[in-house]
């Protein structure tokens, strides 16, 4: 899944390729100004009195309401974050070189959230309900998403019967940290032990003090785990990627049939 537009602000004449969860096939549109509410922050205003005030010093928050693009689905999505005014200065053929400024938003909190990573539909409801959680705090709080989704990499280790527990002298059960319940994953998942490690790492990260992770991080985390899904709940893409591959190999032709 590409993320980037996720990580690009919407202005009021601009608005990136955000798709809809509720159908997944639509974009969220601005519809109208209404819908978009902005304040500027008390901070902002205070700022203005200063004598080398400049309009990029503009600082706001705001709150709106998109809407699904696809005629049959209409979804209302609400939204709030924070704004900026970008100042870019042009070359115009007319005017010279003139400056304008654009007011831009960020959003923090989607309701209901976007879904920012594919998850094949046999995923178990356990690891499914991690990856939205995650999902829901994209734009809040990088670090917590993070170890949302390091928790949906548990889920699926038990789906797939790796056991979480092991017995001790005494009959005392121990709890199997993560790195050692996917070590313990089948061997038909053996490549897949080093992405779902690096998910461990960066769930750690975000986990532990220190520098917090940020958005980099958590399209790495979502990229390792989509790979990761693809592979044990999606074993069509897997054919098909070998067939892809086939295909390229022999340039499109038909493979000759022997003749008796």
């Amino acid at each position: 899944m590409d993320r980037t537009p996720y990580h690009l602000p919407f202005t009021r004449k601009f608005m990136p390729a955000w798709r809809c969860p509720s159908c997944g096939v639509g974009h969220l549109m601005l519809h109208a100004e209404k819908n978009l509410v902005v304040k500027e922050t008390p901070q902002s205003i205070r700022d203005r009195d200063d004598e080398a005030w400049e309009p990029d010093w503009v600082r706001s928050v705001f709150a709106c309401v998109f809407q699904c693009s696809k005629p049959e689905c209409r979804e209302e999505i609400s939204c709030v974050g924070v704004g900026a005014v970008a100042v870019r200065e042009y070359d115009d053929p007319t005017h010279g070189w003139v400056q304008d400024a654009v007011d831009e938003f960020t959003p923090s909190f989607f309701s209901p959230p976007l879904v920012l990573i594919d998850i094949p539909s046999s995923c178990p409801t356990s690891a499914t309900q991690h990856l939205l959680e995650s999902s829901t705090l994209y734009f809040a709080d990088p670090g917590a998403a993070i170890n949302c989704a390091r928790s949906a990499v548990e889920a699926v280790l038990t789906d797939l019967g790796v056991r979480r527990y092991i017995i001790q002298k005494g009959k005392r059960r121990r709890p199997l940290d993560l790195h050692s319940r996917i070590e313990k994953l089948p061997a038909k998942y053996e490549a897949l032990k080093k992405p779902l490690i690096a998910v461990k790492w960066l769930g750690n990260a975000g986990s532990h003090d220190g520098d917090p992770p940020g958005a980099t991080q958590l399209r790495e985390t979502y990229d390792l785990l989509e790979h990761a899904l693809n592979e044990i709940y999606a074993p069509k893409a897997r054919h098909l990627a070998a067939l892809a591959k086939k295909v390229i190999k022999r340039k499109g032709r038909v493979s000759a049939v022997k003749r008796r």
